[in-house]
């Protein structure tokens, strides 16, 4: 069992103490909250603490996509939007299969950060990853994207290690009457959204198709097609209650392969996706809030023709066809999560959120597991926010987790946002974040066909990972020219990492999982946002410079074998801890620019750079992803007519100057894939 370390506590006490020593003799003059200046024009933010907030007091870093960036950006996915988050790595390991990490240190399955939409983990087992293509979930229907851009495992439990991804849908009363849109082009998309506000009840449905011809090149198999479904309905019985319904599903067919591989042929995979969540909402006569959510998610998948003896597969056993190494890959995985959250307003100074949650996780992959395994956790949180005088506010919080495999662990985090005046403020603080293992890790069988066999359980019981963090930040607004910056210097520490127990002889052992790495970041993220024509045209500027290295926190089983320990020892020497910084770029930022031009058009253009980059399970055979500078560009006309309907046509071009940067890759012939030119016009009619 995983217990907490009291020497971590030192330095959250110490800046508690630091702060009344400061602040005391000022709280019998503090002005009620209503009643401050500090009404910046920055957004105000859910996920950093579970309470509203501006984000110029969060306890966190944070990144805001907007409904007006989203469509300046021309983005079609999730994962693509998230080039407007400094330090953010996005990939794709196929056109239908992104990676996205803070800091690149990831793989596939990025494990290390927490993916909500509306508060509801999206983040299925067996991995602990997101499967972003078939998200039950379109672009149209998105409100706004918060990112967490540091570890939030206080508020959102011990996956939300590096970070956390909030995508909020639009509201159901914000559809009125019926949009009907069509792309056509390198993507061939169709949507239908209707909607009804009014009385005490709103509903909101969208149905669409989304498809995507892939990287155009022979070499992959990499289109896909999506039907997606997706409705929020919120229903008023009472002036203090209301009660918010959601349910959506996807169902799509997407190419797997890679041409000259006969172990990975062209084929294609089916997946399957649905939720339904139920959220009560009571606002008692105090003004306080109680919040009881209902959730359930799940996922089907099937591969018809996954290798699982290579030999066979690549004709090299004599008398065997090559269809005798092939078999069917079935998964299926499910959450089913109920959360109680309330808030409370201690007094005018002091707010508080506290709240229990538990779930169960099941997952059934015969290839990969000895049989079905269920886990269930439970986490406790509370967050407080003290107003402690006119110019300082103090978040500190902490997350009791149980994970459902026999570890506990306490995830702490404290800040102290100074206004120096009221546009310009500093932020201090330091969290301990944590990463229980997932199934994928904990519970793989000896005798697997998913990785060849090749792969044993962890010989010692995996443990949490562990990482603390130090921030400052600077966040000012200079309204007279419509200036916002927020800037961010981190560094991280990360302990007990979950790590390859790699065997330089499969012939003598397996490889499997251990805790064995520690990581260490330090990064500078800096964000300006100008607005002009009175906020109908603006320009955001991210950039993010950052470095990494690893060291061994233990010694993998192998070690010190007689046999093979040379071996082992120069492997992780040159494949993982000489290659470690590789998996940061140094410099990656963006240009977002909204021009809004006479006569209804509109230009979007995006520039989009990122330094050389190894992504960790690259190995040091594979090319890198070589170096990005990427222009994208939207051209839109609107129209308007009678009765408020209205009609837009744009088109996107991705990649305009065609900068044929390489891609995401394990193996050469997949990873020297360029990204190509792409473009698309869509046509939207509202009735």
């Amino acid at each position: 069992m995983q217990t907490s370390d009291h020497s971590s506590w030192v330095p959250l006490l110490a800046l508690v103490s630091g702060l009344w020593l400061v602040a005391s003799p000022c709280v019998a003059q503090t002005s009620p909250p209503e009643e401050d200046l500090f009404t910046q024009d920055l957004p105000l933010v859910l996920t950093a603490s579970r309470l509203s907030q501006p984000v110029s007091e969060s306890p966190s870093a944070m990144t805001v996509i907007d409904r007006k960036m989203i469509e300046a950006s021309g983005f079609r996915t999730v994962p693509e939007l998230m080039r407007l988050v400094p330090g953010m790595y996005v990939g794709f390991a196929d056109a239908n299969r992104p990676v996205v990490a803070l800091h690149g240190s990831s793989d596939e399955y990025a494990h290390r950060m927490q993916v909500l939409i509306d508060g509801r983990s999206a983040y299925l087992p067996p991995f602990g990853g997101v499967h972003w293509a078939d998200l039950p979930l379109l672009t149209e229907d998105i409100e706004r994207i918060e990112v967490v851009r540091g570890p939030s495992s206080a508020s959102h439990g011990s996956n939300s290690f590096y970070g956390v991804i909030n995508i909020i849908s639009r509201d159901a009363s914000d559809q009125q009457g019926t949009s009907v849109s069509l792309t056509g082009g390198h993507a061939s998309d169709a949507l239908v959204r209707f909607g009804h506000a009014g009385g005490n009840f709103d509903y909101r449905a969208s149905f669409g198709y989304r498809s995507d011809r892939g990287l155009d090149s022979a070499i992959l198999n990499d289109h896909s097609a999506t039907r997606v479904f997706n409705f929020r309905g919120n229903y008023r019985p009472s002036a203090s209650d209301s009660l918010d319904m959601q349910w959506g599903s996807s169902d799509g067919v997407y190419g797997l392969g890679i041409e000259g591989r006969p172990e990975d042929a062209f084929r294609d995979t089916r997946a399957k996706s649905d939720f339904q969540q139920l959220s009560w909402l009571h606002v008692w006569p105090s003004g306080d809030e109680t919040k009881l959510t209902l959730s359930r998610a799940a996922r089907s998948f099937r591969d018809p023709y996954i290798c699982i003896l290579n030999d066979i597969c690549e004709g090299k056993i004599i008398g065997k066809t090559r269809a005798e190494g092939f078999t069917e890959r079935n998964v299926f995985t499910q959450r089913t999560e109920m959360e109680l959250q309330n808030t409370y307003r201690v007094n005018a100074y002091n707010r508080l959120v506290w709240g229990v949650d538990v779930r169960s996780d099941h997952a059934d992959f015969p290839l990969l597991f000895a049989r079905p395994y269920t886990v269930n956790p439970w986490q406790f949180f509370i967050h407080d926010e003290w107003r402690v005088n006119d110019a300082a506010v103090l978040n500190f919080g902490t997350m009791l987790e149980d994970d459902g495999m026999g570890n506990r662990s306490q995830s702490p985090r404290a800040s102290l946002n100074y206004h120096i005046t009221p546009q310009h403020t500093l932020r201090f603080g330091i969290s301990h974040a944590t990463r229980s293992p997932v199934m994928s890790e904990a519970f793989i069988a000896a005798d697997n066909t998913v990785w060849g066999g090749a792969y044993v359980p962890p010989v010692v019981p995996l443990t949490p990972e562990r990482v603390v963090s130090r921030e400052i930040g600077y966040m000012a607004e200079f309204p007279t020219v419509g200036l916002s910056v927020d800037t961010r210097l981190y560094s991280e520490s990360v302990r007990n990492l979950i790590w390859w127990d790699k065997c330089a002889d499969l012939s003598r052992c397996g490889d499997g999982f251990k805790n064995l790495l520690a990581a260490d970041y330090q990064g500078l993220e800096v964000t300006a946002k100008l607005r002009w024509d009175e906020g109908r045209s603006f320009l955001v500027a991210n950039y993010a410079r950052q470095r990494s290295s690893a060291s061994l926190d233990a010694l993998p089983t192998q070690w010190y074998d007689p046999g093979i320990g040379t071996l082992v020892q120069s492997y992780y020497n040159n494949e993982y801890l000489a290659l470690f910084p590789e998996s940061t770029p140094t410099n990656s930022g963006s240009l977002l620019l909204s021009l809004a031009l006479p006569d209804s058009w509109r230009l979007g253009a995006g520039y989009y750079f990122r330094d050389q980059v190894r992504v960790l399970d690259v190995s040091s055979d594979v090319t890198p992803e070589y170096s990005m500078h990427r222009i994208d560009v939207r051209l839109s006309k609107s129209f308007k007519f009678e009765h408020g309907r209205h009609a837009e046509v744009a088109m996107v071009v991705q990649n305009a100057a065609k900068d044929d940067y390489t891609k995401y890759g394990t193996v050469n012939r997949a990873g020297e894939v360029p990204f190509t030119r792409r473009a698309w016009v869509t046509t939207a009619l509202h009735f």
